[in-house]
Order: structure tokens, then C-alpha cells, then sequence
């Protein structure tokens, strides 16, 4: 009984894990956006309406991209040392 309640925690921590890194990609991306809209309408009163709002888009994308290659990175050096003592 008990081998089914630790597989049950590891496959529930695997979903944590999978979805942490996913919601750091999207609201990293969202965060962009929303910059990118507000500075567009704020600054220039939606004049350069949609120029503000694709350059945070992409740093956003990028931000994304890094927060996804730093937290596989954590996760899989968690994983290793996790296999090594276990």
C-alpha cells in the first residue's frame, strides 16, 4: 500500500513541477502584453498603437523562455540529487 501512495506523490509532484513551469511561461508573456498595451496608451495615447505592445510581447517571450530554461534546470538538478540519495 504504501509503494501506491508514494507513486501517487511522485506523479503529483511531477504535475507541480510541469505546471510551475508552464504558468512562469504564460504570465511572463501576459506581463509583456499588458506592459506593452498600457505603455501604448498611456504615453501616447494609442497613437503608436500596436508598436509598444509587440516589443514587450517579445521580451516577454523571452522572458518566458528563460524562466522555462531556469526552472528545468532547477527541477532536473532537484531530480538528480533526489535520485542519488534515494
Amino acid at each position: 500500500m504504501g509503494s501506491i501512495k508514494k507513486e501517487l506523490g511522485s506523479q503529483l509532484h511531477a504535475l507541480s513541477i510541469a505546471s510551475t513551469i508552464a504558468l512562469a511561461v504564460v504570465f511572463s508573456t501576459f506581463a509583456g502584453v499588458i506592459t506593452g498595451y498600457y505603455l501604448d496608451t498611456w504615453l501616447f495615447k494609442g497613437r503608436t498603437y500596436p508598436w509598444f505592445t509587440i516589443i514587450c510581447l517579445i521580451f516577454g517571450i523571452a522572458g518566458g523562455i528563460k524562466n522555462f530554461l531556469i526552472l528545468s534546470k532547477r527541477f532536473s538538478k532537484e531530480a538528480e540529487r533526489k535520485g542519488k540519495l534515494g
